[in-house]
């Protein structure tokens, strides 16, 4: 018995803090029990295996690459490939089947092999097609709800065994097709082919559903006729030869093969990431925190005993640390799909997903500011919520389930809209219907309070201001971050970088923008000094001493060059909201509404405007919110490089 187990944690510790989920196991075990240690770990899929052979400075004075025989991988595909063979000659689809339970085995995968060529052997598969057929009537008989006892007992052998089987072969193929093609087996679908026909006169619609309804029922009871002769014929067969064969038996056996083939298959592509020495397979893999212990014991309990493992956790700077995903409560779902669509936190970040769910509605509210068509989203949202609540996502497209599951996040955008729109006064465009609503006057930054179409300058301030604020959101998430990790040098950087946004924007609305940009360098020179310069050197600092004085100066120019454009980037708020908002008053004018009066023939043309403005203004709004994330946003916190945890599992 040789079963150690040595605990080292280095890094991050699990008592220092919570963050770290993950546990690498490094495993060296005997040749003769990897097998069993591999398919006991697969049966409870707790353990992702790492390649190891693209690290050979870690083994390769003591190991060498592990690779399976030629024999096993040529016998699995070969058995694979006479199992697949019975399925044809039976008529057995595997997929239409569960896929039976597969007993944990400790034999080794050749051991295995070698009793599934065994049991396969034995099965008797020609003498099952007769069976096969019998089962295959029936599934069709059910399939078109025909009662065997409607039909009168018709003569059965009219030749010898042999023929007979091979005219029923024919006949079952020629009723597969001809049932297929006219859909007699889902009636469902006679119906959607009758209403696809946009058929406008009631009693023609009548008159084809009452053809519809003799076809139906002259054709089952012809199909029915045929197949209770058939079936009385392979049962007259059956009672002659009296095997005493299981059909159902038979399928199940296969199935179970089939299965245990593939999973051992699975199980020798899987060992390819292992190395090993003379008599030994040495391999590594994450286990989540929680499971260490339970992987520990099947590890022990396969290889019984003759194994030594050694558990760590992963320094604060390793790569490719699998993180574990959860699954987003349904209110977050969106966004969890536009977050995932640029990559998932690293190992150890924090996961935005909440103040995403936030910052997106209020950044689209801003652009698509309007009372009325925001209440529209809100009412599309609960429908779609609703809609999806009961159960409709199963029988739904992928564009329609896009449209279910965005329910929530629509009610969110749709309240945003509804907000701004009161505070910028738009009610289906500035119609003057409401006025609108001051929140605050922050120096020169005046939150509402004015119409964006009328005070374009007010509206850029607003937007600048509101850019300022959401990367600093972001760089808050990146101290936090970089405070997780203990990469102290580095925790100065986003600080600062918060002052250089903050400090330049005091700059511009102080003593002006581009036109009074000398005022910065004389006038303001030792502002400029405190609020720019000395943030930048700060920055410049901690870089050196973090990555070198080259990288440095290169990641100091970024910054820079980033604060400007990425902070000016949030001037699409203002353009947007301009854009939509005249959209609408050009409806509005179209439509004859004066001072928040709108005459009855204005409401068609109001109706046809707020849909096309809900339907390209809204895509083009969510394009340009989303850009605002993945650009300026993520950029500055979220490397988008985490791996989702996946662990290898018997399927």
């Amino acid at each position: 018995m040789l079963f150690e187990v040595h605990h080292q944690k280095r890094g991050i510790s699990n008592e220092d803090d919570d963050m770290i989920e993950m546990q690498k196991l490094k495993v060296l075990v005997y040749e003769e029990y990897i097998d069993a240690v591999v398919r006991s770990l697969g049966h409870a899929g707790i353990v992702q295996f790492i390649d190891i052979r693209t690290k050979p400075e870690e083994w390769k004075d003591v190991f060498v690459p592990y690779k399976s025989s030629i024999e096993t991988e040529t016998k699995c595909s070969g058995l694979l490939s006479r199992i697949e063979a019975a399925f044809e000659t039976l008529h057995i689809k595997p997929d239409d089947f569960p896929a039976p339970e597969i007993p944990v085995t400790d034999e080794s995968t050749k051991k295995v092999l070698e009793t599934v060529e065994q049991k396969l052997a034995a099965l008797p598969i020609e003498e099952s097609k007769i069976y096969a057929l019998a089962s295959r009537i029936d599934q069709i008989i059910e399939n078109l709800g025909i009662k065997s006892e409607q039909f009168e007992e018709e003569s059965a052998l009219t030749q010898s065994e042999e023929r007979e089987l091979e005219h029923i072969e024919f006949e079952l193929i020629e009723l597969d097709k001809t049932i297929e093609t006219t859909g007699l087996s889902n009636h469902q679908l006679l119906v959607e082919r009758i209403v696809a026909k946009h058929l406008d006169d009631f009693d023609e619609i009548a008159t084809k559903f009452a053809e519809l309804s003799k076809f139906i029922i002259d054709s089952e009871r012809h199909f029915g006729k045929r197949l209770v002769t058939l079936k009385r014929t392979v049962e007259g067969i059956i009672g002659t030869i009296d095997t005493g064969i299981d059909f159902e038996e038979i399928r199940e056996d296969l199935l179970t093969l089939w299965v245990t083939v593939k999973e051992e298959k699975r199980i020798t592509k899987e060992k390819e990431k292992f190395v090993k020495s003379y008599k030994s397979i040495f391999f590594e893999a994450w286990v989540p925190e929680s499971l260490e212990k339970e992987a520990v014991e099947r590890i022990k309990l396969a290889s019984d005993g003759n194994c030594m493992i050694a558990d760590e956790f992963p320094d604060a700077d390793e790569k490719n640390v699998p993180i574990l995903t959860r699954e987003c409560p349904s209110y977050l779902q969106a966004f969890g799909k536009l977050e995932c669509a640029y990559g998932h936190p690293g190992s150890g970040d924090i996961d935005p997903i909440r103040i995403f769910a936030i910052t997106f509605p209020i950044l689209f509210g801003i652009m698509f500011a309007d009372v009325g068509q925001g209440a529209i989203f809100v009412i599309v949202g609960i429908i779609l919520t609703l809609l999806r609540r009961k159960g409709k996502m199963a029988d739904a497209g992928d564009i329609i389930r896009y449209l279910l599951v965005s329910g929530e996040m629509l009610i969110y955008i749709g309240f945003s809209a509804i907000f701004f729109g009161f505070i910028f006064g738009e009610f289906f465009g500035p119609s003057g219907v409401i006025h609108p609503i001051t929140l605050a006057q922050i120096g020169p930054f005046q939150i509402g309070g004015f119409e964006p179409t009328q005070e374009p300058m007010k509206m850029l301030k607003f937007a600048i201001l509101v850019g300022a604020i959401h990367i600093s959101t972001g760089l808050v998430l990146r101290f936090l971050n970089e405070l997780r990790h203990k990469h102290y040098k580095l925790i100065p950087i986003p600080i600062c970088w918060i002052w250089l946004i903050f400090g330049s924007l005091f700059m511009w609305a102080y003593w002006g923008g581009i036109s009074k940009i000398s005022l910065w360098f004389s006038e303001g020179a030792l502002m400029l000094t405190g609020l720019v310069i000395l943030p930048l050197a700060i920055i410049f600092m901690s870089a050196v001493a973090a990555e070198g004085f080259m990288v440095g100066i290169g990641f100091t120019v970024e910054v820079f060059a980033e604060t400007l454009s990425h902070t000016m980037s949030y001037s699409r708020l203002m353009a947007l909201g301009l854009i939509h908002s005249a959209m609408n008053y050009l409806f509005l004018v179209l439509g004859g509404v004066d001072h928040g009066v709108f005459p009855l023939q204005s409401i068609p043309l109001i109706a046809i405007g707020t849909i096309l403005v809900l339907v390209i203004e809204g895509l083009v709004v969510f394009v340009h919110t989303l850009r605002l994330h993945w650009v300026e946003w993520f950029s500055t916190f979220h490397t988008g490089e985490g791996i989702p945890f996946k662990p290898f599992e018997s399927k």
